[in-house]
């Protein structure tokens, strides 16, 4: 049965077995370990991820779909027809990972007009994943695996390096897709990592990095004026050490942990 490919929910069909195979061969995945796929599509991940594991978990928001991939796979694929921003992540990744016991495993091609809130999903969620592996648009990835002084070097790159260890693995072209996006494509692969800076409050690290990047344009300090008074900015800046006349795209992490921990000492947030 073929299916038209519906604008509202983003769908280009990965029809590349060969890119299919390298995506699953990334997982590394084992016997009986959980896996998330979100977007399952018309199955190409499904096959190649139930000849590896008894345990997968696929969110599937076309109604189309899931009648399709109910016929074809059954009882094998714990279909969930659902919008997957909708769902409780927290719930049911602890209920997935207490049944199991062991941590899950993500492989997915997302659609791309929820790659954002997806990606922020599993930064949220972070302690729940073994490995997680993505296609995306080649933009983002870039993004994910930007360093400071990039143009794409940002919000995303820092809050997502911050949870993950992230590495670009390959490009994909339009063409294995059907119909073809008008963008390039790349698979990224994201492990939790192991040496995440010490932070005396990520809520506040979270903050200043939103705040460094909220006009890009402009400099620290005209950006930080929206959180501190001029007071407390000019401690800041002291305490710091960091010239608030660069700006936040020339900042290397590791002044965003102090300039963070540095603003909570005097805040107290």
């Amino acid at each position: 049965m073929s299916f038209k490919p519906l604008k509202q929910f983003g769908q280009h069909f990965l029809i590349d077995n060969s890119i299919a195979d390298r995506i699953v061969e990334s997982a590394c995945i084992n016997p009986s370990e959980p896996v998330w796929e979100i977007g399952p599509g018309q199955g190409v991940l499904t096959d190649r991820l139930l000849a590896l594991t008894d345990d997968l978990t696929a969110f599937e928001i076309d109604n189309r779909l899931n009648e399709l991939l109910t016929n074809k796979y059954g009882s094998r694929l714990n279909l969930i027809n659902r919008d997957v921003l909708a769902v409780n992540w927290p719930k049911l990744l602890a209920e997935k990972a207490a049944e199991s016991r062991q941590k899950i495993k993500f492989v997915s091609n997302l659609p791309y007009q929820i790659t954002s809130p997806i990606l922020y999903a599993l930064e949220e969620n972070e302690q729940w994943f073994s490995r997680i592996i993505i296609m995306i648009q080649r933009e983002v990835a870039e993004r994910l695996t930007a360093k400071a002084g990039c143009k794409a070097y940002g919000v995303m790159t820092l809050k997502l390096n911050y949870a993950f260890d992230i590495k670009f693995l390959f490009n994909v072209p339009p063409e294995a897709f059907q119909p073809p996006p008008k963008v390039h494509s790349a698979v990224a692969m994201l492990q939790p990592r192991l040496d995440k800076p010490i932070l005396k409050s990520l809520d506040t690290y979270r903050l200043i990095i939103n705040k460094a990047f909220a006009q890009r344009r402009k400099t620290l300090r005209n950006n930080m004026r929206a959180v501190f008074n001029t007071e407390d900015l000019a401690k800041l800046e002291s305490l710091s050490g960091i010239d608030f006349t660069r700006r936040g795209e020339t900042i290397e992490e590791s002044e965003f942990v102090h300039l963070a921990d540095c603003a909570f000492d005097i805040s107290g947030r």
